[in-house]
Order: structure tokens, then C-alpha cells, then sequence
């Protein structure tokens, strides 16, 4: 996150919060299976003793270093060519709002079975050019909109798709890893004055809302932490993990008055992760 101009910035997680449980929804009432694909899940998890196998910290390696190496090779080609990446940011961002929400309307919602492909394509192509111009055209209510429905595609099925074990041990490294780069990696230097000026040119990675720049990633991670606990744990802790997310997020939109640049998911995910295990744990 990163400040900029007073505005709408207590509106992110709200909107997400409807449209990830719109998407829950169609996911829980669907009777098709999502088969784990990689890089969200590597190795399988053994069903006996998940927490000592390997697996859930290869899964958790593994996609952190795509994270990583990923977001480091994106600000380098940034630095020299920031037109390419403005150009890849808004590409990718079509790219996965056509294929989830293809996925979500044409194969969970079954509309394959009552409606012509073809139509479906077209109708989803449709929806995802226009969140696509939304995103990059415009900032505010539309512009976060727009993220909140693809980050909410995207994540409820990356979340639907990870075992258990392997969600603590990526949702931990996750608070630690954003507060690492915020700090001291390669985002930190998105706060320098030469890249600030900049940042409209990341759209499709980051939304502009009110006074705060959001990393699509923050909302992703936001959504693939309900989403998992939901199927997981059950409901309660799921809701848990969302109250917890809402009020991460806000604690953290108070410490972006003091420092100009605050990590968007270290203090969010440990507290869904935190309040989703203490109430899984006392409803057990």
C-alpha cells in the first residue's frame, strides 16, 4: 500500500468480502471437483501426518519463490521498460479474469450443460474486457470493483485447491515475506520518488483507491485465506478469517500515517490464520 490522495480506502475489503462469499457460494453449491494443479500444490499431502511430510513446506517454497522471483524479473523490466510492464500488468489481469471467471460461470456454474459454449465465451469475454477497462481506465468505486471481482475468481479457486497444512505454512511465510519486501526487497522501492510517479502504469497489479495504491495481490491473498478456511474448517472460521482480514486491514490503513509505505498482508493474514485455528479450535 502506498499513500497518495484522500479518498475511498476503507472500501477494499467490503467489497471483497461480497464478492468472495458470491463466488464461495457458487463453489460450495457446485457438485464438480478442482484438481490441485501446480505451482498451488506440488506435492499431495499424505493423508496421516500431513504436519511432519515434506509436502506442505515444498508447496510453501515453491510458491513463494514464484512469487519472488516473479516480482523481482517484473521490477527490473520496470525500472528500464515501464511501458512493457504496463502492458504485461493489464494483459495478465485479462488473462486471469477471463479464465476464473470461465471457469466459475462455464464449469462450476455447469451453464456448459443448458448453455452454448460459444455463448458462454462471449458472454464471459464480454464481462472481462469491461472489468479490464474498468481497472486500467478508471480509479475509485469502479476501478475496486473491477479488482475485488477478479481477485475474488481467482482466489476463491487457488484457495479451494490447497490441503490444510500447506495454507498455515503459506499463510505464515506470507506475513513474514511481504513485511521482508516491503521493507527491504524490491517493493521497497516503489516508494522511491522516481517509481512513485510511475505507479499509474502498474494498473492490473495495483488499483488506485481513495489515497492508498493496492496491490492486486493483497486482495488475492485476503480471498485465498477465507476461501481455504472455509473448506477447510468449516464456516465460523471462515467468517473469523474475514472479521480478522477487515480489521487487519484498517489497522494497517492507520499505520500508513505514519510511514509512507505499509506491508498489505502481514497484519491481516496473521490475524484470519490466528482467529480462524482459535475458533476451529474451540468449536472442536
Amino acid at each position: 500500500m502506498r499513500t497518495k490522495i484522500p479518498g475511498l480506502e476503507t472500501l477494499p475489503p467490503i467489497f471483497l468480502t461480497i464478492a468472495l462469499w458470491l463466488f464461495i457460494l457458487n463453489l460450495s453449491e457446485s457438485y464438480v471437483e478442482i484438481q490441485p494443479v501446480a505451482p498451488v500444490v506440488v506435492v499431495e499431502e499424505p493423508v496421516e501426518s500431513p504436519a511432519t511430510s515434506p509436502a506442505p513446506y515444498l508447496n510453501t517454497l515453491t510458491f513463494i519463490s514464484i512469487i519472488a522471483v516473479a516480482g523481482f524479473t517484473v521490477f527490473l523490466v520496470f525500472r528500464k521498460y515501464p511501458n512493457i510492464i504496463s502492458l504485461f500488468a493489464i494483459g495478465a489481469f485479462w488473462l486471469v479474469t477471463f479464465l476464473t471467471l470461465l471457469i466459475h460461470i462455464g464449469y462450476v456454474g455447469q451453464l456448459v450443460s443448458t448453455v452454448p459454449v460459444n455463448l458462454i465465451i462471449l458472454i464471459v469475454l464480454a464481462a472481462s474486457v469491461l472489468i479490464t477497462f474498468l481497472v486500467r481506465k478508471t480509479s475509485g468505486v469502479f476501478a475496486l470493483i473491477a479488482a475485488c471481482v477478479t481477485a475474488a475468481a481467482g482466489g476463491t479457486i487457488i484457495g479451494y485447491m490447497i490441503p490444510l497444512f500447506t495454507f498455515i505454512a503459506l499463510i505464515s511465510s506470507l506475513t513474514v515475506f511481504d513485511l521482508v519486501m516491503v521493507k527491504k526487497g524490491y517493493l521497497s522501492l516503489l516508494s522511491r520518488d522516481q517509481y512513485r510517479e510511475r505507479i499509474h502504469q502498474l494498473k492490473g497489479l495495483v488499483v488506485e483507491v481513495g489515497d492508498i495504491n493496492l496491490g492486486l495481490g493483497d486482495l488475492l491473498f485476503y480471498t485465498i485465506t477465507v476461501t481455504t478456511t472455509f473448506f477447510r474448517l468449516g464456516l465460523y472460521p471462515a467468517i473469523a478469517a474475514n472479521l480478522a482480514i477487515m480489521a487487519g486491514y484498517f489497522l494497517t490503513l492507520q499505520l500508513l500515517r505514519r510511514w509512507s509505505t505499509v506491508p498489505g498482508l502481514t497484519i491481516p493474514l496473521a490475524l484470519a490464520l490466528a482467529a480462524s485455528l482459535i475458533v476451529d479450535a474451540l468449536l472442536s
